[in-house]
């Protein structure tokens, strides 16, 4: 296919590339979006197997606000990209938890209820939590300038006097887009606290698919063209500026401005720079359970819970090949109004995610590799179970793990690192004229976040001084 010179090449067809890639076709520019696989979503797909439908990634959409909200970055994101609200199709989560040893918070999509769940657990620590609110409104979070990183560990103990307040509030915001070990940068922590303590998680009705087909929709209906499995093996710089990139089928295509969304150090390999990785890339293992039964005999009513079974959150690179230790349990049927009992069989999810060790997975022969597999699977579900408690379901459908070397397989992600660089580029420029980042090495965080970077990136780069 020779479709000569191109206005944009965006490489990666995640949330983040998608974003960036409908923003720059609305403005009516010529845009080409290179994904190496047969789909797009990247981090947050889908896949079928064994005649199930699988979400990949999508735990929740966080940011969640009703329709009408203004100044929101739910609803800015629909603005930008010309997707009807309605569209998505949101459900509301019902309820989820963080639970540490003898004690849990709940919170809901109502930021009120969180305060009450503190006050409640926490009475002589109330009036500085509220500080510690006002303190993140103010948070530029959104600013495109680069800063030192700056410890959100040590701006909350500002704040809050109690250690195990302190680590209940960082778990979820750890978990949900920290590459920092044991830590989160303060702006980062601003950006999940509001996302999900003070908006809150919705989920698509049909999962991250519902999400996908709207903005490929978006995307081609704009004159937008997607590629699948053209990888790109390499970038051709000259000194500053990027002239073309070549496929893996040794293709080449050329554009006057390229937009990156796999990654800073994985970009810069392809452009034949020798970099290391910052260290340690923290990466995961998950789990996806289908069951054939009722939820509602199993007693969980949590949409999801964020565990840890000790006072103290290791936010760390495991010496196993995952941490039991803490985790993410998520169960996507508890979305939305609670259904009816039904005498029919029924099929529910189970999902855990967990810290993992990338370097024991790797090592491991094709056989003790697929053994490991079986039996992390079992142990992070009797893990689950311990957490969630109620009556364990038995009759199972089918099951499926992710370790760091599929995450690295399928995203390309150096060593499966899910959240990328500790270094984030906030303004998208890493050495180039024409080559910019989007997307996790940027800096904006969740399903939405990663849909704001490639917006932001594409109107600030792409689209500034246009009429």
């Amino acid at each position: 296919m020779n479709e000569g010179l191109w206005d944009v090449i965006v490489i990666g067809a995640g949330m983040s590339g998608l974003g960036a890639g409908i923003r720059l076709a609305l403005a009516g520019k010529k845009v080409l979006l290179l994904e190496q696989h047969h789909s797009v979503g990247g981090l947050n797909g889908f896949y079928t197997k064994n005649k199930i439908l699988y979400d990949v990634g999508l735990h929740a959409l966080t940011n969640f606000v009703p329709a009408g909200t203004v100044g929101k970055p739910l609803t800015k994101l629909c603005r930008q990209l010309r997707i009807p609200y309605e569209a998505l199709q949101l459900q509301e989560q019902r309820q989820s938890r963080i639970q540490f040893p003898g004690i849990s918070l709940c919170f809901r999509n109502q930021f009120e209820g969180l305060v009450e769940e503190i006050r409640k657990h926490f009475p002589k620590e109330i009036d500085r939590f509220l500080k510690l609110h006002a303190a993140i409104a103010t948070v530029a979070d959104t600013d495109l300038i680069g800063m030192p990183f700056c410890s959100a560990r040590e701006q909350v103990q500002q704040f809050l006097r109690d250690p195990l307040l302190i680590e209940m509030i960082l778990l979820p915001l750890l978990y949900y887009g920290s590459a920092q070990v044991n830590d989160l940068d303060w702006r980062q922590f601003a950006i999940l606290y509001k996302a999900i303590y003070q908006e809150g998680f919705a989920r698509p009705k049909g999962g991250v698919r519902t999400l996908l087909r709207l903005l490929l929709e978006r995307f081609r209906t704009e004159g937008g063209v997607l590629r699948t499995q053209a990888g790109v093996r390499s970038i051709d710089c000259r000194d500053r500026q990027v002239v073309s990139v070549e496929l893996a089928s040794g293709e080449k295509c050329y554009a006057k401005q390229f937009f990156s969304s796999i990654g800073w150090m994985e970009t810069q390999m392809l452009c034949g720079k020798k970099v290391l990785p910052i260290l340690p890339r923290l990466t995961f293992m998950e789990t996806i359970t289908t069951y054939e039964g009722r939820l509602q005999d199993c007693g969980w009513n949590d949409t999801i819970v964020f565990f840890n079974r000790s006072d103290r959150v290791f936010y760390q690179p495991p010496e196993s090949f995952f941490d039991e230790r803490s985790g993410v349990i998520c169960i996507p049927e508890n979305y939305g109004m609670p259904k009816e009992p039904s005498s029919q069989p029924v099929r529910f999810t189970l999902r855990t995610t967990h810290l993992a060790n990338f370097s024991a997975w790797k090592v491991l022969p094709s056989e003790a590799y697929r053994q490991q597999r079986h039996k992390s699977l079992f142990a992070s579900r009797a893990c689950a179970f311990s957490v969630l408690q109620g009556n364990p379901p038995e009759c199972v459908v089918d099951e499926d793990l992710f370790t760091p070397l599929t995450i690295e397989r399928f995203t390309g992600h150096v060593q499966g690192a899910v959240y990328g660089s500790p270094q984030k580029f906030r303004d998208g420029r890493i050495g180039y004229d024409n080559l910019f980042l989007c997307g996790t090495d940027q800096g904006f965080l969740g399903i939405i976040g990663a849909l704001l970077s490639g917006v932001s990136m594409a109107n600030y780069h792409g689209l500034r001084g246009m009429p």
